[in-house]
């Protein structure tokens, strides 16, 4: 197989301007745009080390970014989660919903392929054969099927979507979930989700082609949902009585559990499977359950705590807020990195393969950075000043009322006074 590095992509979520409401609707926890910029740090120093040009320790140190979309995964099922479960009193639930969403993703995404399959082909610059070829499987959010049922194992600059999709899938039936059960309800059917993600992942395995399984099992939502519904769970978890602070024994449990996995793969043997990309089955639902204690543990926390702090800090949320769009240009811009500050010359000219990855890290992460924020400012936060606009929140509503009823009850004032003064000069 065409290895292409699509054992990390993501999404950057897409919530990058959501509020993360859990408790009461207002509440903000900034330790969460932390934990996004973490994941897309994750995925990006995983694609921009490579294994050729040595250095095995840096290697084996970012080969854990391999998990950083399964942390967006898990951050983007919490979040969603709890902004529908807040919205289900309110009108409009799913008009409001997709519209919002909508704004957010639709337009870098789409532009990128407008971009690639509009604007490069009319001068004559064809970025991929594979992906033109295919493309509609890219305008309708369907590529990572693509990509895990069929003998196409790349789309070029546009692989990585596949998270993209797998999590547009989610948003597009996830509303009607969260609105037709209640809190408790809403929990089983993350667990019964889970279980079906898992049983998914062992049907596949269990078949003849071990590629054709690890393709399938990374790309297939119905085999990835397994880190979304745990972020659910842990969503609908915090509206219970106890809140957040029951977020703590629940997060113990769960630690019990995956050290009780990884204690069995180590006595038998098989934790080197694991790391090495082997495990598919047991993989995903023990970086559901890790990343899950991670949020948990971060919402729990209070906001002056070390690891709100830490995990807060002003540079993590600077790469949370424009993680979404570092993530769609990254992968995209690799071959233009290679080609302007080729690593093979800076580990040459370093004279140390460390020096040298980490030399070209730095400069595509910039570029990365770059590209993210000229693309935030100069187009997509137009589309996200339109969220008010075509789909109110609730404090804008409330404030539209408020101004809209305040000339009504100077009026009402006025004219009561008019009615009391005859009587009071009688």
């Amino acid at each position: 197989m065409a290895q292409l590095k699509i054992d990390a992509e993501h999404h950057a979520s897409a919530n990058g301007d959501e509020p993360s409401i859990i408790g009461p609707p207002s509440t903000h926890i900034p330790a969460l745009d932390g934990i996004r910029g973490i994941a897309i740090l994750m995925v990006m120093f995983y694609h921009f080390t490579d294994a050729t040009l040595g250095s095995g320790a840096l290697i084996k140190l970012f080969k854990v970014g391999v998990s950083g979309v399964d942390l967006f995964f898990v951050l983007s099922g919490f979040l969603i989660t709890g902004i529908l479960f807040e919205a289900k009193s309110k009108p409009h639930y799913f008009r409001h919903f997709y519209i919002r969403r909508s704004l957010r993703i639709f337009p870098l995404y789409y532009a990128a392929l407008v971009m690639t399959f509009v604007v490069l082909p009319y001068c004559n610059i064809i970025v991929s054969q594979e992906a033109l070829t295919h493309q509609a499987w890219l305008w309708w959010y369907g590529s990572n099927y693509l990509l895990g049922g069929s003998e196409v194992t790349s789309l070029g600059g546009l692989t990585h979507f596949w998270s993209l999709a797998v999590e547009e899938q989610f948003y597009l039936v996830w509303p009607l979930v969260i609105y037709l059960c209640g809190r408790k309800s809403g929990m089983w059917v993350c667990v019964v989700c889970m279980l079906i993600s898992v049983a998914s992942r062992m049907s596949l395995a269990a078949g003849p082609d071990p590629e054709v399984a690890h393709r399938a099992t990374y790309l297939w939502t119905h085999c990835r949902m397994e880190a979304l519904v745990a972020g659910a769970f842990i969503a609908l978890a915090a509206k219970g009585p106890s809140g957040r602070s029951g977020l703590i024994p629940l997060s113990l449990l769960v630690g019990v559990a995956t050290a009780t996995m990884l204690g069995y793969l180590v006595y038998t043997n098989e934790i080197n499977s694991l790391v090495g990309g082997g495990l598919d089955v047991v993989r995903y639902t023990l970086c559901a359950w890790v990343y899950g204690i991670v949020v948990m543990l971060t919402v729990a926390s209070a906001p002056q705590s070390r690891v709100s702090k830490l995990i807060g800090s002003r540079i993590l949320r600077f790469f949370g807020k424009y993680s979404y769009g570092l993530y769609v240009f990254h992968w995209m811009l690799i071959p233009t990195f290679r080609r302007i500050c080729p690593p093979e010359m800076l580990v040459s000219r370093l004279g140390s393969p460390l020096l040298g990855q980490l030399a070209f890290i730095a400069f595509a992460t910039a570029s990365s950075v770059a590209a993210a924020m000229l693309s935030w400012h100069l187009f997509e936060k137009h589309f996200l000043g339109l969220k008010e606009t075509l789909a109110p929140s609730n404090s804008a509503r409330s404030a539209g009322r408020s101004i809209a009823v305040a000339p009504l009850q100077a009026d009402v004032i006025q004219v009561m006074q008019s009615w009391q003064a005859p009587s009071k000069a009688a």
